[in-house]
């Protein structure tokens, strides 16, 4: 009786979504949240940033950028605005009519029964956006303070780097994306500066490895030069010998 293949387990256990940060071209992608733990210094930085300076910036970006993100409040908050919105205006439609129409006569309310719809649709209107402004503005201003305090901080952070640096030493530039509504993930971006490269087009190149002068014709050229010659050289290279010598 032939005994089955073990089996193995091949479930791997979730880690945290910075665990694998993105990185294109000179760029440094994470995601952080004040309910996961701390990433660690990723390799392409530990050029430009030591893990001391790591730690205390990513805890303060995360601390900072956190008081400005409740998606919980967020949501309860935008629920009761949507509601207030559908609410109040109908409310104050019927409650002007009600008001214009109550001293009137019926033949008064057929006479003037056009402007005071638009009457009544003007309040409502003016309702309408009176709420916009007092139960969105609030929530849009709070979002702006705490994106202009992060950038402050993430200015003051440069003028460090600069004033500590040495006059060739590459700095890196840090980025915060604050959380948007009904989320808390803070997207952190630092660029770093592009390594020069040996391949690049202005790059300088020793002369042993310079390009050549002349670009070396193809083969079907060559056949076709020495056909047009009839001596099967090019220049002073013979192109192929048409002598067998057979080795004894």
């Amino acid at each position: 009786m032939a005994s089955s293949p073990p089996k193995y387990d091949t479930m791997q256990p979730t880690l945290p979504f910075w665990t694998s940060p993105k990185t294109r071209k000179n760029e440094v992608v994470m995601e952080l949240s004040p309910t996961q733990p701390l990433p660690l210094l990723p390799i392409e930085l530990r050029s430009y940033v030591s893990p001391d300076n790591w730690e205390t910036r990513v805890r303060a970006i995360t601390r900072l950028a956190s008081q400005f993100s409740k998606p919980m409040l967020e949501s309860s908050w935008m629920l009761v605005a949507l509601v207030l919105t559908f609410v109040i205006p109908i409310v104050a439609y019927y409650d002007s009519i009600h008001n214009y129409t109550v001293d009137l006569t019926v033949d008064q309310q057929e006479d003037r029964e056009d402007e005071l719809v638009w009457k009544a649709r003007l309040i409502s209107l003016g309702v309408t956006v009176g709420l916009w402004c007092v139960m969105f503005l609030p929530v849009a201003i709070w979002k702006r303070i705490g994106r202009v305090r992060v950038n402050k901080m993430i200015d003051r952070w440069a003028k460090d780097d600069v004033r500590s640096a040495s006059s060739y030493e590459a700095i890196p530039t840090w980025k915060v994306t604050m959380p948007g509504m009904f989320r808390d993930v803070i997207v952190l971006t630092v660029s770093c500066p592009a390594t020069p490269s040996i391949y690049d087009p202005e790059a300088y190149l020793p002369p042993y490895i310079a390009p050549p002068t002349e670009a070396a014709p193809s083969y079907e050229a060559l056949k076709r030069f020495s056909g047009l010659q009839g001596d099967g050289k090019f220049g002073d290279i013979p192109l192929y010998n048409d002598a067998k010598e057979i080795a004894v």
